[in-house]
């Protein structure tokens, strides 16, 4: 409230920890920058949580390119019968991932990660 001040940090990803609570928002987005743990928390009360917040890569590393967790996150979370990422959202995820793996030389696993896509145009 405006009369008392923060008695407890915002929950921020790993890599900002040391940082303390300054960080209210991100630029980018206008959103609170959020551990993904914290997003996870907040899918298990509320089933239709949103999930963009929850697989930005930001939430986990300090490489916005680096989508690894986010992409199995994101098949564990489907596994699991949520549903509710946006088709484009999926699409930025599995070209993204797919990228990076091929970028690293990996191009097998990038073409097994765009095996995944819903949308096969």
């Amino acid at each position: 409230t405006q009369e008392c001040e923060k008695y407890a940090c915002c929950p921020l990803p790993p890599y900002l920890e040391e940082s303390g609570c300054v960080i209210e928002e991100d630029d980018d987005a206008g959103r609170p920058l959020r551990d993904v743990c914290f997003h996870l928390l907040k899918l298990y009360s509320d089933r239709h949580y949103d999930l963009d917040q929850l697989l930005d890569p930001r939430s986990v590393t300090s490489d916005p390119l680096d989508y690894r967790l986010s992409w199995h996150l994101w098949e564990v979370l489907r596994a699991l019968n949520y549903t509710h990422l946006f088709r484009q959202s999926q699409g930025v995820l599995n070209a993204s991932y797919a990228a990076q793996l091929e970028s690293e030389g990996l191009w097998e696993w990038a073409v097994f990660i765009l095996l995944h896509e819903p949308d096969t145009q």
